[in-house]
């Protein structure tokens, strides 16, 4: 009897033992984290001439293990091997902060319009062409677009030297479907040339900035004919109606500005189907205005209760630090304003950063 209590307690030792070893030999994740470069190469220590672990392709999760502040951080991978990277490899832990506040930023917002990518591209921490690249976007993709900024193009603008002044961001907008217009001499921006770029997010939920050239935005046909040489920057369905062969008409809320402005939007519109002249006509305008995103609509299509709504926001003409938010409703053909309130403009810090390869957007 003496003999098994002993053993008994021998193998409750080992156990114990054997799970603290466990717990001791699985290493602490200081933050998760993704790669950056086409091709990183893990390695059994922190020198290049080491034995490669593994290489790992642009975008992959990665755990950070060590970081000893220099050139090297200790990481596992996706696989479970354990070894070091480069940390010039890895999207830095107060970016990767910053992006993932990207996220939480338009989570519960409306997207302002859709569009689909081109090609290959690059979503970026914030607009600009010198800015931190966070993720690689692979073929055409759907996106929904939150945000519209210009940043001056670097090198294209005075005599500002593009290398060491980094990229200011105008807020205003040009999506694709702009038309060109000759610039008078009165523009203050008239020479000035910018870039264009994007808040989005793909259907996998993928935040960042992206340059819109890249993107192709799909303005209703119907819609950009009435554009009355305004560019449609966004839009929303209000409410629906058939016309007298029954084809579902779309009821336009048209968010716009002029060409070559430094607005978000300068007019907005809803603009009805009249069935009885077969052509879109207008119930409401607001022009002449320092409009800012985001819009918020409501869609109440035929038979559904209750009424299409709107929100817009604009910079009041007595105080630029002040924000004028109008609600609105469309009550048959006519839109009333329900509410009226003001807000402080919340002026966004800058933020330093390194600079990285500005060479394409």
């Amino acid at each position: 009897m003496h003999y098994l209590a002993k053993l008994l307690f021998l193998l409750l030792f080992l156990t114990f033992g054997c799970n603290n070893l466990n717990k001791i030999s699985e290493p602490e994740v200081l933050y998760k984290s993704i790669t950056l470069s086409p091709q990183s190469h893990i390695y059994e220590r922190p020198v290049a001439r080491t034995e490669r672990l593994e290489s790992l392709k642009e975008g992959e999760n990665i755990e950070i293990l060590q970081d000893p502040k220099n050139r090297w951080l200790k990481i596992r991978t996706p696989s479970g091997k354990i070894g070091w990277i480069e940390s010039r490899d890895v999207l830095r832990k107060e970016y990767l902060e910053e992006w993932n506040n990207l996220r939480g930023r338009i989570d519960n917002r409306q997207p302002q319009m859709k569009g689909d990518t081109l090609d290959d591209a690059y979503l970026r921490l914030r607009p600009g062409r010198d800015t931190v690249k966070v993720y690689k976007l692979l073929g055409a993709k759907i996106l929904d677009i939150f945000d519209v900024a210009h940043t001056e193009r670097p090198g294209a603008n005075s005599k500002t030297d593009a290398a060491t002044t980094p990229s200011k961001i105008v807020q205003n907008n040009d999506p694709k479907n702009s038309t060109s217009k000759k610039k008078k001499k009165s523009d203050p921006n008239s020479e000035r040339k910018f870039d264009t770029w994007y808040l989005v997010r793909t259907p996998e939920g993928t935040v960042g900035w992206l340059y819109a050239g890249l993107v192709d935005i799909h303005v209703p046909e119907e819609l950009a004919i009435l554009a009355e040489n305004k560019v449609i920057v966004s839009w929303h369905i209000l409410t629906t109606s058939k016309d007298l062969e029954g084809k579902e008409r779309p009821w336009y809320l048209s968010i716009e500005r002029e060409p070559n402005s430094n607005k978000d939007f300068d007019r907005v519109r809803v603009l009805y189907w009249n069935a009885k002249k077969s052509r879109y006509d207008l119930v409401h305008r607001i022009q002449d205005i320092n409009g800012i995103f985001p819009i918020e609509a409501t869609r109440i299509d035929q038979g559904e209760q209750g009424q299409p709504t709107f929100k817009i926001r604009y910079l009041s003409k007595e105080d630029a630090n002040v924000i004028v938010v109008d609600d609105y409703e469309l009550t048959g053909t006519q839109v009333k304003k329900t509410s009226s309130i003001t807000e402080t403009l919340e002026i966004p810090q800058e933020q330093s950063e390194e600079s990285t390869d500005n060479s394409s957007p």
